[in-house]
């Protein structure tokens, strides 16, 4: 009589000293990580998680922050997660690939997606036959990313185009010539991280309002050395916890939270410079006696606001001008709590009392209520607003506002690569800039990629034909033919 043999992965053999010793190194994982897989385990400072592991065990930040993360992922996928209860068949690496394709749906999917994940995760490490090599992560991300694309198109993209474009955004310079129609012209394209991009777009508007002419003038001017010597100092504001360490991610308006890349380039940038520091949580407990808001009080409400507080108005707080909700002459403070972004226009709908809002303190949303007995509920989406609630006054990333933040990132790249790929087959230029501005919109985030259409190469100019030579006019003297009074003398043929 034989016993069936349980299949088992190549990594799982008990007679391979190696695959046993690198058991009982994904045995000490789970024993330190596998608690984040479940609900209930408290982890209200993301960051003092990381750095205390991080300071106990020498290992890298990227890898703790990987291995805490794919193990929370863990609780929305149950037989995943019993599955590695069991075996510890899944390394970091494994780990870190299922999250990271998961984070594509966003901070909310839906259960019949995670579920539907959660049985490609079970099937895919469960050998079907014993001895099997156990599946390369790259089989992780693609299994999960083809799940999410019958699911849900709009996340679908096409990653070897993904990779492609990705791969173009490395820092070149190119400087190319064109004619076309007789018209000479150059293009100038610079591909730098987004960092960089925003420090010199910072520059070059600040020399353009002090020079008093158009952006694109000034580029020009400080590019070819003819404005030397400026001491415009333009500003750039990034926002950052109180306890952040070194590698940690900023959080950039527009841009969100930082990549890895982006975040050594900030660092870079921060040895070399002299950063003014606001606190916010300071600026936002003063009251000034004037009517004029400080910097660090502005800054807290953009924070706290990100856009106009009107309903559906997407006006970046930066661009708008900041209301003394209850007026300064009738008695309102000059506080953070008393100032709220309006752009220009629903400033004047406040003003000309069409309309007044009622913040609340416990929610805060903004209630805005109108002459006609009719009310709307504005919700801001600022920075802070995110971070500061009245159960957590302090600005502290837990692990699931990191989960949240980096899911709401990898969605909206997923979607607007899936814009571009849509674009490369259809080449409606209008309709995918159009789709990447509202994708902008609703993430408020800005897309570093452009559909541009593809270079066609001009055809040449049609040529023109003369006109059938006139033979009382053309060439005359030079062609015998051509000339009328021309004689030829006859031979006479014998």
């Amino acid at each position: 009589m034989t016993t069936a043999i349980e299949p088992m992965f190549r990594n799982q053999r008990t007679d391979d000293p190696h695959a046993s010793d690198a058991q009982a190194i994904r045995d000490i994982y789970w024993g330190m990580f596998g608690m984040y897989a479940y609900e209930g385990h408290v982890e209200d400072d993301f960051d003092m998680i990381i750095e205390e592991i991080r300071c106990s065990t020498g290992w890298h930040k990227g890898f703790v922050k990987n291995a805490v993360l794919g193990h929370a992922a863990l609780r929305e996928l149950p037989q995943t997660r019993e599955l590695q209860h069991h075996t510890r068949v899944m390394d970091i690496g494994h780990i870190t690939a299922m999250y990271t394709a998961i984070e594509e749906l966003g901070p909310n999917p839906d259960d019949e997606a995670l579920s539907l994940i959660d049985d490609i995760l079970a099937d895919t490490f469960t050998p079907k036959r014993d001895n099997q090599q156990i599946p390369q992560r790259k089989t992780v991300t693609d299994r999960i990313r083809a799940a999410i694309k019958r699911l849900n198109r709009s996340h679908g993209y096409d990653a070897d185009k993904r990779d492609k474009r990705e791969q173009e955004k490395t820092d070149t310079l190119r400087i190319d010539d064109n004619s076309h129609l007789g018209k000479d012209s150059a293009s100038v394209e610079l591909l730098t991280n987004p960092l960089t991009a925003r420090r010199i777009r910072a520059n070059v508007k600040a020399v353009a309002r002090e020079q008093g002419i158009a952006m694109a003038e000034a580029a020009e001017k400080l590019l070819t050395g003819e404005l030397t010597g400026t001491t415009i100092t333009p500003v750039l504001n990034i926002y950052t916890p109180k306890d952040r360490v070194d590698d940690d991610a900023v959080y950039i308006p527009g841009l969100g939270w930082t990549d890895a890349e982006t975040t050594a380039e900030f660092e870079r940038w921060l040895a070399g410079t002299e950063p003014v520091e606001r606190d916010l949580d300071d600026a936002a407990e003063h009251t000034l006696a004037g009517y004029v808001p400080n910097d660090a009080m502005r800054h807290a409400v953009f924070a706290r606001d990100g856009s106009c507080v009107y309903p559906n108005c997407n006006r970046p707080a930066e661009q708008c001008q900041l209301d003394h909700r209850i007026p300064y002459d009738e008695g309102g403070e000059t506080t953070v709590d008393n100032l709220f972004a309006l752009c220009q226009h629903h400033h004047n709908v406040k003003t000309d009392r069409r309309g007044f809002y009622v913040p609340d303190p416990a929610t805060g949303d903004i209630v805005w209520l109108f002459p006609d007995g009719t009310y709307e509920i504005s919700t801001p989406e600022g920075l802070l607003q995110e971070q500061v609630t009245p159960t957590n006054p302090r600005w502290q990333s837990s692990l699931s506002n990191v989960r949240k933040n980096r899911a709401h990132a990898a969605a909206f790249y997923a979607k607007g690569h899936r814009i571009l790929d849509i674009f490369d087959e259809d080449l409606d230029l209008e309709k995918a800039q159009t789709a990447i501005r509202e994708l902008e919109q609703e993430y408020k985030m800005e897309f570093p990629f452009e559909p541009e259409m593809p270079w066609v190469e001009p055809l040449p100019p049609e040529p023109v034909e003369p006109l059938f030579p006139d033979p009382e006019f053309d060439y005359p003297d030079e062609n015998p033919f051509h000339n009328p009074i021309a004689t030829f003398p006859l031979e006479k043929v014998s």
